[in-house]
């Protein structure tokens, strides 16, 4: 299952820059092993977390455990798994970049968002929110619960938990001239809450 990952497809050769070829096997053994783990340790948990669970946490978690069974520094471990998270997000920007070349497009975004967060990012996955604000120009809410946070700290990682958090800011804080990402808070860098807001700026 853990191979079927694209984010264990592309981490083998941040890897194999990091720490050379033999290293890098050795971790991506590891790691292969902790995500089967933690895949079962969480058989019941429903399907609306998979894509958060599988796809993100619980690979980068596996290779955060890997690296420190493999003698790598908490520091050093920290520092490679947010920064890899950090360049998958990057692709992602790109297209969201590209995306918004349409013109007028960029209007849609603060229902978009909305129906967005109420589809994946609802109770039924784990985050819970407060504050809810819709109109057309905005939206605005406070995320109070989040499984990424959760499942970082439960399984004594949350360190990594920022590594989140900035995918978020590179992937949607240059969407467009015109849309305005004003996060200032987020529970991954030990915040009380993530506290999203998106606008569209007036001309």
């Amino acid at each position: 299952m853990a191979k079927q990952v694209r984010y264990f497809r592309q981490v083998v050769s941040h890897l194999e820059e990091k720490f050379g070829n033999e290293k890098a096997q050795a971790i991506m053994t590891k790691a292969l092993k902790r995500y089967d783990e933690l895949i079962e340790e969480n058989k019941d948990e429903p399907k609306e977390y998979y894509m958060h669970t599988r796809e993100r946490i619980y690979p980068s978690i596996a290779v955060f455990d890997a690296l420190l069974d493999e003698g790598v520094g908490r520091k050093e471990a920290e520092e490679f798994v947010t920064d890899y998270y950090r360049w998958r997000s990057g692709g992602m920007a790109s297209k969201v970049k590209a995306i918004f070349k349409i013109p007028g497009l960029y209007k849609v975004v603060p229902k978009f968002l909305y129906n967005m967060t109420q589809k994946h990012f609802g109770p039924q996955a784990g985050f819970a929110s407060e504050n809810k604000y819709l109109s057309k120009d905005e939206i605005r809410f406070d995320m109070v619960k989040c499984p990424y946070h959760d499942k970082c700290v439960r399984y004594g990682c949350p360190e990594i938990v920022k590594g989140f958090c900035d995918a978020d800011d590179i992937c949607y804080g240059n969407m467009h001239p015109r849309l305005s990402w004003d996060r200032t808070k987020t529970i991954g860098r030990g915040d009380d809450v993530c506290d999203f807001r998106v606008h569209i700026i007036e001309q």
